[in-house]
Protein backbone atom coordinates (compact mmCIF):
# COMPACT_ATOMS: atom_id res chain seq x y z
CA UNK A 1 0.00 0.00 0.00
CA UNK A 2 1.16 3.55 -0.78
CA UNK A 3 0.74 6.24 1.86
CA UNK A 4 0.69 10.00 1.24
CA UNK A 5 0.93 12.37 4.25
CA UNK A 6 -0.02 15.99 3.67
CA UNK A 7 1.70 18.75 5.65
CA UNK A 8 -0.12 22.02 4.85
CA UNK A 9 2.24 24.53 6.48
CA UNK A 10 4.52 26.94 4.59
CA UNK A 11 6.68 29.95 5.35
CA UNK A 12 5.33 31.60 2.18
CA UNK A 13 2.84 30.83 -0.59
CA UNK A 14 4.21 30.62 -4.13
CA UNK A 15 2.14 32.31 -6.80
CA UNK A 16 1.76 29.19 -8.97
CA UNK A 17 0.87 26.83 -6.12
CA UNK A 18 -2.66 25.41 -6.12
CA UNK A 19 -2.04 22.78 -3.43
CA UNK A 20 -3.66 23.23 -0.06
CA UNK A 21 -1.18 25.07 2.15
CA UNK A 22 -1.33 27.83 4.76
CA UNK A 23 1.04 30.51 6.05
CA UNK A 24 1.19 32.13 9.50
CA UNK A 25 -0.45 29.08 11.11
CA UNK A 26 2.33 28.01 13.47
CA UNK A 27 -0.05 27.79 16.44
CA UNK A 28 -2.01 25.09 14.62
CA UNK A 29 0.94 22.75 14.02
CA UNK A 30 0.58 20.84 17.29
CA UNK A 31 -3.19 20.25 17.11
CA UNK A 32 -2.81 19.37 13.44
CA UNK A 33 -0.33 16.61 14.19
CA UNK A 34 -2.54 15.31 16.98
CA UNK A 35 -5.38 15.07 14.45
CA UNK A 36 -3.02 13.52 11.89
CA UNK A 37 -2.06 10.78 14.34
CA UNK A 38 -5.74 9.95 14.89
CA UNK A 39 -6.30 9.96 11.14
CA UNK A 40 -3.45 7.53 10.49
CA UNK A 41 -4.48 5.17 13.30
CA UNK A 42 -8.06 5.05 12.01
CA UNK A 43 -7.10 4.75 8.33
CA UNK A 44 -4.72 1.84 8.90
CA UNK A 45 -7.33 0.00 10.95
CA UNK A 46 -10.30 0.78 8.69
CA UNK A 47 -8.57 -0.47 5.54
CA UNK A 48 -6.88 -3.34 7.40
CA UNK A 49 -3.45 -2.33 6.16
CA UNK A 50 -0.82 -5.03 6.52
CA UNK A 51 2.17 -3.42 4.88
CA UNK A 52 3.24 -0.06 3.46
CA UNK A 53 5.67 -0.05 0.53
CA UNK A 54 6.19 3.72 0.22
CA UNK A 55 5.49 6.88 2.19
CA UNK A 56 5.51 10.32 0.61
CA UNK A 57 5.42 13.34 2.92
CA UNK A 58 4.39 16.36 0.84
CA UNK A 59 2.81 19.74 1.24
CA UNK A 60 3.06 22.48 1.87
CA UNK A 61 6.58 22.38 3.24
CA UNK A 62 7.28 19.38 5.48
CA UNK A 63 10.60 20.79 6.70
CA UNK A 64 8.81 23.91 7.94
CA UNK A 65 7.65 21.73 10.85
CA UNK A 66 9.88 20.80 13.80
CA UNK A 67 11.13 17.23 13.52
CA UNK A 68 9.71 16.32 16.94
CA UNK A 69 6.18 16.27 15.51
CA UNK A 70 7.08 13.43 13.15
CA UNK A 71 8.36 11.10 15.88
CA UNK A 72 4.97 9.66 17.01
CA UNK A 73 3.80 9.48 13.37
CA UNK A 74 6.68 7.26 12.31
CA UNK A 75 6.65 5.27 15.55
CA UNK A 76 3.10 4.31 14.59
CA UNK A 77 3.99 3.57 10.96
CA UNK A 78 7.26 1.68 11.49
CA UNK A 79 5.70 -1.78 12.13
CA UNK A 80 3.79 -1.56 8.83
CA UNK A 81 6.73 -0.54 6.63
CA UNK A 82 8.41 -3.11 4.41
CA UNK A 83 12.18 -3.43 4.69
CA UNK A 84 12.64 -1.60 1.40
CA UNK A 85 9.92 1.00 2.07
CA UNK A 86 10.70 4.22 0.22
CA UNK A 87 10.21 7.21 2.55
CA UNK A 88 10.32 10.59 0.79
CA UNK A 89 10.12 14.08 2.26
CA UNK A 90 9.60 17.14 0.09
CA UNK A 91 11.71 20.05 1.32
CA UNK A 92 12.45 23.68 0.52
CA UNK A 93 16.16 24.59 0.26
CA UNK A 94 16.04 27.66 2.52
CA UNK A 95 14.58 25.71 5.43
CA UNK A 96 16.85 22.66 5.40
CA UNK A 97 18.92 22.44 8.58
CA UNK A 98 21.35 19.71 9.52
CA UNK A 99 19.76 18.99 12.90
CA UNK A 100 16.30 18.58 11.35
CA UNK A 101 17.60 16.27 8.63
CA UNK A 102 19.66 14.09 10.98
CA UNK A 103 16.65 13.64 13.27
CA UNK A 104 14.29 12.81 10.40
CA UNK A 105 16.84 10.32 9.05
CA UNK A 106 16.54 8.32 12.28
CA UNK A 107 12.79 7.95 11.57
CA UNK A 108 13.46 6.13 8.30
CA UNK A 109 13.82 8.90 5.72
CA UNK A 110 15.71 7.54 2.70
CA UNK A 111 14.72 9.91 -0.11
CA UNK A 112 14.56 13.69 -0.49
CA UNK A 113 12.72 15.75 -3.09
CA UNK A 114 14.22 19.26 -3.06
CA UNK A 115 12.11 22.08 -4.52
CA UNK A 116 14.77 24.04 -6.39
CA UNK A 117 12.49 25.26 -9.26
CA UNK A 118 15.18 27.52 -10.74
CA UNK A 119 18.82 28.54 -10.45
CA UNK A 120 18.07 32.10 -11.61
CA UNK A 121 17.31 34.78 -9.02
CA UNK A 122 14.95 36.67 -11.35
CA UNK A 123 12.97 33.53 -12.14
CA UNK A 124 12.73 32.53 -8.47
CA UNK A 125 11.43 36.01 -7.71
CA UNK A 126 8.91 35.80 -10.56
CA UNK A 127 7.67 32.43 -9.24
CA UNK A 128 7.41 34.02 -5.78
CA UNK A 129 9.88 31.60 -4.22
CA UNK A 130 11.61 32.88 -1.10
CA UNK A 131 14.94 31.10 -1.54
CA UNK A 132 17.85 32.38 -3.60
CA UNK A 133 20.42 30.39 -5.62
CA UNK A 134 22.98 30.20 -2.80
CA UNK A 135 20.39 28.46 -0.61
CA UNK A 136 20.23 25.63 -3.15
CA UNK A 137 23.92 24.78 -2.94
CA UNK A 138 23.92 25.04 0.84
CA UNK A 139 20.95 22.67 1.04
CA UNK A 140 22.65 20.08 -1.15
CA UNK A 141 25.85 20.30 0.88
CA UNK A 142 23.76 19.40 3.91
CA UNK A 143 21.57 16.80 2.21
CA UNK A 144 24.36 14.68 0.73
CA UNK A 145 25.81 14.09 4.21
CA UNK A 146 22.76 12.01 5.10
CA UNK A 147 20.88 10.92 1.97
CA UNK A 148 22.07 9.25 -1.23
CA UNK A 149 18.69 9.19 -2.97
CA UNK A 150 17.97 12.83 -3.88
CA UNK A 151 15.55 14.26 -6.43
CA UNK A 152 15.48 17.85 -7.65
CA UNK A 153 12.44 19.79 -8.92
CA UNK A 154 12.63 22.36 -11.72
CA UNK A 155 9.95 24.48 -13.39
CA UNK A 156 10.19 25.43 -17.06
CA UNK A 157 8.01 27.22 -19.64
CA UNK A 158 8.30 30.57 -17.85
CA UNK A 159 8.32 33.73 -19.92
CA UNK A 160 11.94 34.30 -18.82
CA UNK A 161 13.11 30.98 -20.28
CA UNK A 162 15.28 30.65 -23.36
CA UNK A 163 17.15 27.65 -24.69
CA UNK A 164 20.38 28.99 -23.19
CA UNK A 165 18.81 29.58 -19.79
CA UNK A 166 17.23 26.12 -19.80
CA UNK A 167 20.62 24.57 -20.58
CA UNK A 168 22.17 26.46 -17.66
CA UNK A 169 19.41 25.30 -15.30
CA UNK A 170 19.87 21.66 -16.31
CA UNK A 171 23.67 21.83 -16.26
CA UNK A 172 23.52 23.33 -12.77
CA UNK A 173 21.15 20.59 -11.61
CA UNK A 174 23.33 17.77 -12.94
CA UNK A 175 26.38 19.13 -11.12
CA UNK A 176 24.59 18.42 -7.85
CA UNK A 177 24.44 14.93 -6.22
CA UNK A 178 21.08 13.88 -7.67
CA UNK A 179 19.88 10.65 -9.27
CA UNK A 180 16.38 11.89 -10.16
CA UNK A 181 14.96 15.10 -11.62
CA UNK A 182 11.35 16.25 -11.90
CA UNK A 183 10.75 18.98 -14.50
CA UNK A 184 7.31 20.59 -14.55
CA UNK A 185 5.87 22.89 -17.18
CA UNK A 186 4.53 26.04 -15.51
CA UNK A 187 0.76 25.97 -15.47
CA UNK A 188 -1.50 28.71 -14.14
CA UNK A 189 -4.13 26.99 -12.03
CA UNK A 190 -7.38 28.82 -11.36
CA UNK A 191 -6.98 28.16 -7.63
CA UNK A 192 -3.50 29.70 -7.41
CA UNK A 193 -2.65 33.33 -6.79
CA UNK A 194 -1.41 33.67 -10.38
CA UNK A 195 -4.76 32.28 -11.50
CA UNK A 196 -6.65 34.73 -9.30
CA UNK A 197 -4.74 37.57 -10.93
CA UNK A 198 -4.98 35.94 -14.38
CA UNK A 199 -1.22 36.32 -14.81
CA UNK A 200 -1.09 34.13 -17.90
CA UNK A 201 1.65 36.31 -19.35
CA UNK A 202 4.08 34.53 -17.02
CA UNK A 203 4.02 31.45 -19.26
CA UNK A 204 6.26 30.98 -22.30
CA UNK A 205 4.46 31.07 -25.63
CA UNK A 206 6.00 27.77 -26.71
CA UNK A 207 6.99 24.85 -24.53
CA UNK A 208 10.60 23.90 -23.79
CA UNK A 209 9.60 20.33 -22.92
CA UNK A 210 11.49 18.81 -25.85
CA UNK A 211 14.60 20.84 -24.96
CA UNK A 212 14.49 19.57 -21.38
CA UNK A 213 13.89 15.95 -22.38
CA UNK A 214 16.54 15.83 -25.09
CA UNK A 215 19.19 17.42 -22.87
CA UNK A 216 18.52 15.02 -20.00
CA UNK A 217 18.49 11.99 -22.32
CA UNK A 218 21.95 12.95 -23.56
CA UNK A 219 23.09 12.91 -19.95
CA UNK A 220 21.62 9.48 -19.20
CA UNK A 221 18.53 10.67 -17.33
CA UNK A 222 15.72 8.55 -18.73
CA UNK A 223 12.23 10.05 -19.02
CA UNK A 224 10.02 7.42 -17.41
CA UNK A 225 7.00 9.71 -16.98
CA UNK A 226 6.06 12.99 -18.63
CA UNK A 227 7.65 15.09 -15.85
CA UNK A 228 10.12 12.64 -14.30
CA UNK A 229 13.64 11.61 -15.24
CA UNK A 230 15.84 9.10 -13.47
CA UNK A 231 19.55 8.35 -13.65
CA UNK A 232 19.38 5.41 -11.23
CA UNK A 233 16.50 5.62 -8.74
CA UNK A 234 12.96 5.94 -10.08
CA UNK A 235 10.37 7.09 -7.55
CA UNK A 236 8.62 3.92 -6.33
CA UNK A 237 5.76 5.95 -4.85
CA UNK A 238 4.86 7.74 -8.06
CA UNK A 239 5.31 4.59 -10.13
CA UNK A 240 2.66 3.04 -7.90
CA UNK A 241 0.18 5.75 -8.88
CA UNK A 242 0.90 5.27 -12.58
CA UNK A 243 0.46 1.52 -12.25
CA UNK A 244 -2.97 2.06 -10.71
CA UNK A 245 -2.05 0.87 -7.22
CA UNK A 246 -4.31 1.63 -4.29
CA UNK A 247 -3.14 4.47 -2.08
CA UNK A 248 -4.03 6.06 1.24
CA UNK A 249 -4.04 9.81 1.80
CA UNK A 250 -3.95 11.32 5.29
CA UNK A 251 -3.96 14.96 6.36
CA UNK A 252 -5.99 17.98 5.35
CA UNK A 253 -7.09 17.89 1.67
CA UNK A 254 -5.48 14.46 1.19
CA UNK A 255 -6.95 12.05 -1.36
CA UNK A 256 -6.93 8.26 -1.29
CA UNK A 257 -8.31 5.42 -3.39
CA UNK A 258 -9.05 1.89 -2.26
CA UNK A 259 -10.89 -0.36 -4.69
CA UNK A 260 -13.67 1.60 -6.40
CA UNK A 261 -13.85 4.27 -3.71
CA UNK A 262 -11.93 7.54 -3.79
CA UNK A 263 -12.08 9.73 -0.71
CA UNK A 264 -11.23 13.32 0.14
CA UNK A 265 -10.29 14.82 3.52
CA UNK A 266 -11.40 18.37 4.48
CA UNK A 267 -9.43 21.14 2.73
CA UNK A 268 -9.47 23.28 5.87
CA UNK A 269 -7.13 23.25 8.84
CA UNK A 270 -9.90 24.04 11.27
CA UNK A 271 -12.28 21.41 9.91
CA UNK A 272 -9.60 18.76 9.69
CA UNK A 273 -8.40 19.34 13.26
CA UNK A 274 -11.99 19.16 14.52
CA UNK A 275 -13.03 16.19 12.33
CA UNK A 276 -9.89 14.31 11.17
CA UNK A 277 -11.87 11.18 10.30
CA UNK A 278 -14.44 12.91 8.06
CA UNK A 279 -14.27 11.98 4.38
CA UNK A 280 -16.17 12.80 1.23
CA UNK A 281 -16.49 9.66 -0.88
CA UNK A 282 -16.65 9.21 -4.64
CA UNK A 283 -17.58 5.82 -6.05
CA UNK A 284 -15.79 5.01 -9.29
CA UNK A 285 -17.25 2.92 -12.07
CA UNK A 286 -15.26 0.33 -13.98
CA UNK A 287 -15.12 2.78 -16.90
CA UNK A 288 -13.64 5.42 -14.57
CA UNK A 289 -10.91 3.03 -13.47
CA UNK A 290 -10.16 1.99 -17.04
CA UNK A 291 -9.85 5.58 -18.20
CA UNK A 292 -7.54 6.41 -15.31
CA UNK A 293 -5.33 3.43 -16.11
CA UNK A 294 -5.14 4.56 -19.76
CA UNK A 295 -4.48 8.17 -18.81
CA UNK A 296 -1.74 7.29 -16.29
CA UNK A 297 -0.23 4.47 -18.32
CA UNK A 298 0.27 6.41 -21.54
CA UNK A 299 2.04 9.26 -19.74
CA UNK A 300 4.62 6.86 -18.32
CA UNK A 301 6.70 3.78 -19.03
CA UNK A 302 3.91 1.69 -17.48
CA UNK A 303 1.91 1.61 -20.71
CA UNK A 304 -1.63 0.28 -21.20
CA UNK A 305 -3.10 -3.13 -21.88
CA UNK A 306 -3.95 -3.29 -25.60
CA UNK A 307 -7.41 -4.68 -24.85
CA UNK A 308 -8.44 -1.42 -23.13
CA UNK A 309 -8.06 0.66 -26.29
CA UNK A 310 -10.22 1.08 -29.39
CA UNK A 311 -8.70 -1.22 -32.01
CA UNK A 312 -9.37 0.92 -35.09
CA UNK A 313 -7.96 4.08 -33.55
CA UNK A 314 -5.01 2.19 -32.09
CA UNK A 315 -4.07 0.90 -35.53
CA UNK A 316 -3.97 4.48 -36.81
CA UNK A 317 -1.81 5.92 -34.00
CA UNK A 318 0.63 3.03 -34.33
CA UNK A 319 0.88 3.61 -38.09
CA UNK A 320 1.65 7.26 -37.34
CA UNK A 321 4.35 6.18 -34.85
CA UNK A 322 2.54 7.92 -32.00
CA UNK A 323 2.35 4.65 -30.06
CA UNK A 324 4.02 1.26 -30.22
CA UNK A 325 3.16 -2.23 -28.98
CA UNK A 326 5.33 -4.46 -26.85
CA UNK A 327 4.25 -7.72 -25.18
CA UNK A 328 0.56 -6.87 -25.44
CA UNK A 329 0.90 -3.37 -24.00
CA UNK A 330 0.77 -0.01 -25.73
CA UNK A 331 3.24 2.78 -25.02
CA UNK A 332 3.24 6.42 -26.12
CA UNK A 333 6.20 7.34 -28.29
CA UNK A 334 6.08 10.87 -26.88
CA UNK A 335 4.81 11.24 -23.31
CA UNK A 336 3.98 14.89 -23.96
CA UNK A 337 1.17 13.71 -26.26
CA UNK A 338 -0.22 11.26 -23.70
CA UNK A 339 -3.30 13.26 -22.67
CA UNK A 340 -4.48 13.69 -26.26
CA UNK A 341 -3.77 10.03 -27.03
CA UNK A 342 -5.73 8.88 -23.98
CA UNK A 343 -8.78 10.87 -25.02
CA UNK A 344 -8.54 9.64 -28.62
CA UNK A 345 -8.04 5.96 -27.78
CA UNK A 346 -10.82 5.52 -25.24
Amino acid sequence: MLLYIHIPFCDSKCGYCAFFSQVHKETMVEPYFQALLRDIQYTLAYFQVRCITSIFVGGGTPNFVNSKYYVPIFALLAPFCTKDCEITFEINPNLLHETWLSEIKTLGLNRLSIGVQSFYADKLQMLERVHVPKDIFKAFDTAQKYIDNISLDLIYDCVLDTNERIYYELESALKLPINHLSAYSLSIDAHSRFGDRQDYGLQAKESFGDVVRDFLHKHNFKQYEVSNFAYTNKCKHNLGYWKGAEYLGVGASAVGRVGCMRYFAPASLEQYIAYPLWRKEEHLSQDDLVFESVFMGLRSEVGVAKTLLKADKLEYVCEQNLCYEQNGRIYATDFFLADSLALYLT
